[in-house]
């Protein structure tokens, strides 16, 4: 019994040691990649050209919009796209929808054995 035991420690060890290396590599890598990352955003070539730049001013007074009064011609022409519009838009409820696949005899049996009927 006593060598059944030493056998369980020395797996459970060996586990225990592979789970610590493979631990510490991950934290490792991650560490190599932050600090990588830190560098890159130091290098004076990568920085953009906006960046010392002072920000543009606004203009003191925004720009008045400009109001667009809409002829009957537009109006019309605003009646006749909706009418457009829900004509299609009923022609397409009319359809038949298609099932993506076909249920079988057997898909109709076993869903009424799913639900108990």
């Amino acid at each position: 019994m006593a060598s059944w035991w030493s056998h369980v420690y020395g797996t459970a060890a060996q586990g225990l040691q592979i789970t610590i290396v493979g631990m510490a590599l991950v934290f490792f890598t991650l560490g190599l990649i932050i600090i990588s990352m830190v560098l890159l955003t130091q290098l004076p070539g990568l920085r953009s050209s906006k960046a010392g730049q002072e920000p543009e001013e606004a203009p003191e007074e925004p720009a008045k919009p400009t109001v667009v009064v809409p002829s009957a011609d537009d109006e019309l022409a605003q009646i006749a796209a909706i009418a457009v519009a829900v004509l299609r838009s009923r022609r397409r409820s009319r359809q038949p929808s298609r099932p993506a696949t076909a249920t079988t005899a057997w898909k109709q049996v076993g869903r009424a054995r799913q639900l108990g009927l």
